[in-house]
């Protein structure tokens, strides 16, 4: 019986572990948080264009700091704000009562940021159509609960449409 060379089992094994850092992303990707640490070429390439997009909303007149893009590739859009985030975007205070909040959100220029201006619209029709919703997730956060405004976009070929709620991790 004839042997194999013992450097091809470190050939060998280094080749596995380098298809396995080529493996797609777990199923939770869009849910990972935003500054977990990221391996290999293709999360690189995602961290840059994030940077890339953050700079280019942070030269609006609403800073890329209006809210946290949790995840975005070609087919959804996960973005989540805290309550901060949402003053800050809307321009109001949650102290003074909740209907101005939701007027903003209700406003397709609030949604003017690189990540969002694309899906004004839906976000828009969502805000409106899901207002019961956003105005338990900001009552809440007016009561000093520790949770965030969820926005999800769909946006491929068989969908474009956005959903609000509540985040809580």
């Amino acid at each position: 019986m004839r042997h194999l060379p013992r450097r091809l089992t470190p050939i060998a094994l280094a080749g596995l572990l380098a298809l396995g850092a080529c493996a797609a992303p777990g199923p939770d990707a869009e849910f990972d948080d935003a500054g977990a640490p990221v391996a290999g070429a293709e999360a690189q390439a995602e961290a840059g264009s994030k940077s890339e997009a953050e700079a280019v909303a942070g030269s609006r007149a609403k800073d890329a700091s209006a809210y946290t893009v949790r995840y975005s590739d070609g087919d959804k859009t996960v973005i989540t704000l805290d309550r901060v985030q949402v003053e800050r975007l809307t321009g109001t205070d949650l102290a003074s009562g909740l209907a101005a909040t939701e007027r903003a959100l209700a406003e397709r220029g609030t949604w003017s940021g690189a990540d969002t201006k694309d899906h004004a619209d839906v976000v828009v029709q969502a805000a409106n159509r899901e207002s019961d919703r956003i105005d338990r997730v900001l009552g809440a956060m007016a009561d000093g609960r520790d949770v965030e405004l969820r926005l999800y976009v769909a946006h491929h070929r068989h969908a474009h449409v956005a959903h609000f709620g509540e985040d809580d991790d």
